[in-house]
Parts: C-alpha cells; sequence; structure tokens
C-alpha cells in the first residue's frame, strides 16, 4: 500500500513540459490528420504496466483513467498524434506515447513505462464510489473500540502534518490509515455520527480527505453531506471533500477551498465552477467568505494576493 501512496501521481511523473506544435503546410493538413486519428485510435483502450505492479491506464475519447493498485487518477484529455495533452485540477502537461507492435510506451522524466493492452475494462478502472457495506447497528464495545483507533490515526495524521520531523513519514501514514478506512466501511458501512458521533465522523473524513482515494471519496461525500444537511456535522468536511473529488474528476470545485500551485509557481485558487456566487455556497456551509480563507494563504505566497486559476485560462 505505501508504494501505492507513493506513486499514486505516477502518472504525472511521466508528464513532459507542452511544446508548441510547429505549423504545417495546407497540403499536408489532411495527411497529418489522417495519421493523428490513427495514433490516437491506436491508444485508446486499456493497457497495464509491465514492470509496475497494480499500475493500469486507460485512454478515452476526452479523459485518460489511471489506476495504482486501485488508487485511481482521472485526467481531461486531448490528442495530438503521439502526445497527450491532460489536465487535473488546475496542472496541464503532455503525455508522449507511441504503440509499436500492441504494446504501449509512454515516455516519461523517469525512464519510459511500457504497458500491455488488455481486452476487458479491470475493475480497478472503473470510476464508481467503493461498495460501503451495510450500517447495521453495532455492539457499543465495537463502537468505542472504533472511535478510539480513530481518534489515534487522526492524532498521527495531525503529527505528520505539523511535526517537521515526521514529515517524510506522511505517505506511509496516509497510506495505513486509508487501507484500515477502506476495510472498515466496507464492512459496516460509513462512520455516521448517529453511529459513532461527531469526533469519529471528523476523523473518518480526514483519513478520506488526505487518502487520494477516488473511489472510497466517492463513497464517504453522499454520507457526509446527510449528516450535514441533518446539521450533525459542521459543513465544512462536506465543503472541502467536494471541491477536491470533483477536481480530482477533472471537473472544478465550488466553494474555493482548494488552493495549489499555478504556472509560476505562486499559489492560485484552482478552477471554480460559479466564482460570482462562490460566497454564496460558503455561506451555506457556515463557511468564512473566500477572500478571508485566502488571505491565510498570503504569508506562504510571499505575501502576495492569491490569484485565481481562471483568470489565466
Amino acid at each position: 500500500m505505501s508504494s501505492a501512496v507513493s506513486k499514486r501521481l505516477l502518472l504525472l511523473a511521466a508528464i513532459a513540459s507542452i511544446v508548441p506544435l510547429s505549423p504545417l503546410r495546407a497540403e499536408d493538413a489532411g495527411a497529418a490528420e489522417a495519421s493523428k486519428d490513427k495514433a490516437k485510435n491506436a491508444l485508446l483502450g486499456c493497457w497495464e504496466s509491465l514492470s509496475e505492479k497494480g499500475y493500469l491506464i486507460r485512454f478515452e475519447p476526452a479523459r485518460v483513467v489511471a489506476s495504482m493498485e486501485g488508487h485511481l487518477q482521472l485526467y481531461k484529455a486531448r490528442y495530438d498524434g503521439g502526445k497527450v495533452f491532460v489536465q487535473m485540477g488546475g496542472q496541464e502537461g503532455t503525455l508522449d506515447t507511441s504503440v509499436t507492435g500492441g504494446e504501449l510506451v509512454v515516455k516519461g522524466r523517469e525512464g519510459d513505462q511500457r504497458f500491455k493492452r488488455l481486452e476487458q475494462v479491470p475493475e480497478d478502472l472503473e470510476v464508481r464510489a467503493l461498495k460501503l457495506g451495510e450500517a447495521v447497528k453495532l455492539e457499543p464495545g465495537r463502537v468505542k473500540k472504533i472511535q478510539d483507533e480513530l481518534a489515534a490515526r487522526l492524532q498521527r495524521d495531525q503529527a505528520v502534518r505539523t511535526d517537521p520531523t515526521q514529515q517524510d513519514k506522511m505517505g506511509e501514514v496516509d497510506g495505513e490509515n486509508t487501507d484500515y478506512l477502506v476495510k472498515l466501511v466496507q464492512e459496516i458501512g460509513w462512520i455516521d455520527t448517529e453511529r459513532f458521533g461527531a469526533e469519529a465522523a471528523n476523523a473518518a473524513f480526514l483519513i478520506v480527505q488526505h487518502s487520494g482515494h477516488l473511489k472510497l471519496m466517492m463513497a464517504a461525500l453522499p454520507p457526509i453531506e446527510k449528516d450535514v444537511r441533518a446539521k450533525k456535522l459542521d459543513g465544512q468536511p462536506y465543503a472541502l471533500l467536494y471541491d477536491r473529488l470533483q477536481l480530482n474528476l477533472g471537473e472544478k470545485q465550488r466553494f474555493g477551498s482548494q488552493v495549489g500551485a499555478g504556472a509560476n509557481g505562486e499559489l492560485v485558487v484552482l478552477p471554480l465552477e460559479d466564482r460570482e456566487n462562490v460566497d454564496v455556497y460558503r455561506a451555506e456551509m457556515n463557511m468564512i467568505p473566500l477572500q478571508m480563507y485566502l488571505d491565510f494563504f498570503k504569508e506562504q505566497n510571499g505575501g502576495k494576493e492569491i490569484k485565481f486559476a481562471d483568470d489565466a485560462e
């Protein structure tokens, strides 16, 4: 599992800088387009790495889906011959690919990756929520044990993020926490407030938020929203998870909670679905206005105001 966490951005590692394409003469355009279509069609479908166990890629007409031991990544995509232009969460880049003799080669900064074609879509590349177990009533002793375990795991989650001496353990801790929660919720359903209380529910949310496990995030969002709508849980966990999930699905965030590095290295608000009404959405979740939220990031951004990724589109 630790390898899945440390390599869950493996596809991004293969992304090279975007290089402008040279203009074509008009008489060559038709042949070039036919060649591009042929290269794109050769890519479409599912592929399995020949060297990295559990590393899968699926090329679709408008997106690329990658999986490392079940950890999904989705990218919007457009094709130009062997180059695949991909975008996720405000980050853009290209994949340099070729298909020869039925074998796919993805060129990258850390070396080439080779893949064999799969005839069927593996379950790990299916973009759907993790199936949760039935939310049955549990014995008080089991509930207490789960509450204590989640509290301990939350403590470790925060320690590797706040203690500089432990930050190199972040991937390991996130991986262990994710493994634990995935197995647990598949058995007993989501950690809701009705059975486990708000503290345990918040701990489970944070594990999900830091997991990078797309299927788990998709499964957790509806029950978290249910607790929020019932006013049993603060709205912020739902907003944070919603935004991160949307970006991971290749869409835009609603609440403006996700800030990342722009092309020049400065922090930006990652793409918003409705910038004019973002504070309306935030107020519905009892969140402070976006500008007040962004002020907390100014020091991290060298004292500069946080701009919007959308402005660069």
